[in-house]
Parts: structure tokens; C-alpha cells; sequence
């Protein structure tokens, strides 16, 4: 998780330091970065819901193991960024897009009577994960909690596979924020300066989604393939930009001002600022369906679980692995 951030904001920061080049175009740019990034958002948080198994058996059947994964802003809307602060896009994006990075602490118990199986999980960002990312200039934090219930829809046997259609709830907040390297850039237009002291890149971010799955799998030995296809809905908000104690033609930026500036700003054709700097909003709501699949290695009581996803409507790519004890 920490190698994912640092790529991540030091490929925006990059980006980010162009704003000044064109203060409608970092908010273009932006917008279509964060919608996508919201959109992702939502099965972003489903790490940790879907074991190899599609149903792991009844009561006394439990588990408990750790999911780490990331999904990709897609390459495109990335583009779409790069392109409005007239920054080159790193090779290493243009195939795979933006890694959001995910993790979960995961446990499982097989269900009395009916063929079901319930989940819950928890995550929050690491302190040392945390500190590490400090020492290197990355103020960050991530929280995730979640549950989900399974149904056997069929039980494998010698020839036939597990089946199970299941529906959950996952909550994802988190935060990154770093400090730009520029000496307070400053956007002007006919009469009028921004300058950006002290500017920081934020990204906040912000999910609530219900999932819905159909999964399939087999045991081989000690294999098991498996594959399924999910759906979730809900609510996916991305704020973030350029925060920074603004100046307006060397004056401080302040509640009593902001409206004027605005109405001003808004009369040449560019975007609002604030009393915290040039931030942007986005959310999603729209549903993504989404097929996914992998491998695990099965050792007596220890499973390895190893994932891939692919969003058709964006080609978006994910991947994860888990790591668990399972009875």
C-alpha cells in the first residue's frame, strides 16, 4: 500500500504543478480525473469480500485472513489530465492507469442450518504505514469496514462446483496530501493574479456501496480456480485539487472577499476558488459491473488467494491476493 501512494501522488503532483499553465484546465482535467477515480471507487471497496471458495461450508466451517489490492483510475481519464496541464503521462500509466490501493482484514463463519456463509472486515491505515509515508512527505489515512452474506446456490461434489450468489456493504474513506515543490505558482488573467502559496496536492475520498455477486468455484488437489461476476451501487465522492493560503492580486483570500472574487473570476469563463485553495468535487453513482477470477493454493488449513478484475464499461484493471486460515 505504501509504494502504491507514494506512486500515485508523486504522479499527480507532477501534473498538479502545471495548474498554473491554465486554471480552467487543472479543473477540467481534475473533474474528469476524480469523477473516474469516484466511479472506481465503489469495487475498490469490495477487497476482502470474495473468497476462492464461493461458499465456505456451514457452522464450524470459519476464517480469517488479510486481502491487500488495487484498482486503476483508468488510463484514459488520466490522459484526459495530463493532457490539460500539457504534462507528459508517465509509460508506466498508460497501460494499467492510476493505482488506488486497498486492504482488509477478512474473517468468514459458516452458517447454521442453511447453506450460508456471513463476513465481516475492517481495515485502517497502519501506523507505521503511515509514518513511513510522513517521513516522506505524504500525510495519509484510509478506513475501511464492511460485511456481506453468501447463499450456496450448489454444493460441490465430485463432478459439480460450489455456486453462491451474495450481497454486502462497504464503507471506504481515506486521504492523501502532500506538499507541492513550487515556489507559489501563480495563474494570471487580464487584470488579475492567483498566487498559491504553500500549495499541497489533497485527494479525499469517500464511498458507501452495496455489492452483489455470483461466484463459481472448484477444488483440484490443492488448486482452486474459481470466477464471478459482481455488481455494486452506491455512493463514490472524490474532493480534492491544490490546497493553499491563496493571494488575489496580493490580497489574502477570506470569507469576506471569496464572493467578489468568484462573481470575477466567473465573469472571464474560469472556475471558483476558496478560502482553502483551487478544490474540485466529483461523485459517482452510477452501478459497475464488474467480472473477476484467479487461483488459490490450498496447504491444509493455509489458502492463498490470488484475484483479478476487469470493469468492461471502462476497462479498468484491478488485482489482489489474500492470505488466510481457514477451517
Amino acid at each position: 500500500m505504501k509504494r502504491a501512494i507514494l506512486i500515485s501522488m508523486m504522479v499527480l503532483a507532477a501534473a498538479a504543478g502545471a495548474w498554473g499553465q491554465t486554471l480552467a484546465g487543472f479543473q477540467s482535467g481534475f473533474t474528469t480525473f476524480s469523477a473516474d477515480m469516484a466511479s472506481t471507487l465503489s469495487y475498490n471497496a469490495t477487497v476482502g469480500n470474495n473468497w476462492s471458495d464461493a461458499y465456505i461450508g456451514g457452522f464450524p466451517h470459519f476464517g480469517v485472513g488479510l486481502a491487500v489490492g488495487m484498482t486503476a483510475v483508468p488510463a484514459a481519464s488520466m490522459q484526459t489530465f495530463f493532457d490539460a496541464m500539457q504534462v507528459t503521462m508517465p509509460d508506466s500509466l498508460k497501460t494499467f492507469g492510476l493505482p488506488v490501493p486497498a486492504a482488509a482484514l477478512s474473517a468468514k463463519l459458516g452458517g447454521l442450518i442453511l447453506p450460508f456463509d456471513v463476513g465481516l472486515k475492517a481495515m485502517v491505515l497502519p501506523s507505521g504505514v503511515a509514518s513511513a509515508l510522513s517521513a516522506s512527505g505524504i500525510t495519509a489515512d484510509y478506513s475501511l469496514i464492511g460485511g456481506n452474506i453468501r447463499f450456496a446456490v450448489l454444493k460441490e461434489n465430485i463432478l459439480l462446483p460450489d455456486v453462491s450468489i451474495g450481497a454486502g456493504y462497504n464503507r471506504l474513506k481515506g486521504s492523501v496530501a502532500m506538499n507541492l515543490p513550487l515556489d507559489s505558482p501563480t495563474y494570471t488573467y487580464p487584470g488579475h493574479t492567483i498566487e498559491a502559496t504553500t500549495p499541497a496536492l489533497s485527494l479525499d475520498w469517500t464511498t458507501d456501496s452495496f455489492d452483489f455477486t455470483l461466484q463459481v468455484s472448484k477444488s483440484f488437489l490443492f488448486l482452486r480456480p474459481y470466477a464471478g461476476l459482481g455488481y455494486s451501487l452506491g455512493k463514490s465522492s472524490v474532493t480534492g485539487g491544490v490546497k493553499s493560503s491563496l493571494l488575489y492580486d496580493g490580497g489574502a483570500v477570506t470569507d469576506s472577499n471569496l464572493a467578489a472574487i468568484n462573481a470575477d473570476l466567473a465573469s472571464a469563463g474560469l472556475p471558483p476558488v476558496s478560502t482553502t485553495g483551487i478544490i474540485f468535487n466529483a461523485e459517482s453513482t452510477s452501478p459497475v459491473l464488474r467480472v473477476y477470477g484467479g487461483l488459490s493454493f490450498e496447504i491444509l488449513v493455509i489458502k492463498l488467494d490470488t484475484t483479478v478484475t476487469y470493469v468492461p464499461a471502462t476497462k479498468s484493471l484491478g488485482a489482489s491476493a489474500m492470505v488466510r486460515f481457514q477451517l
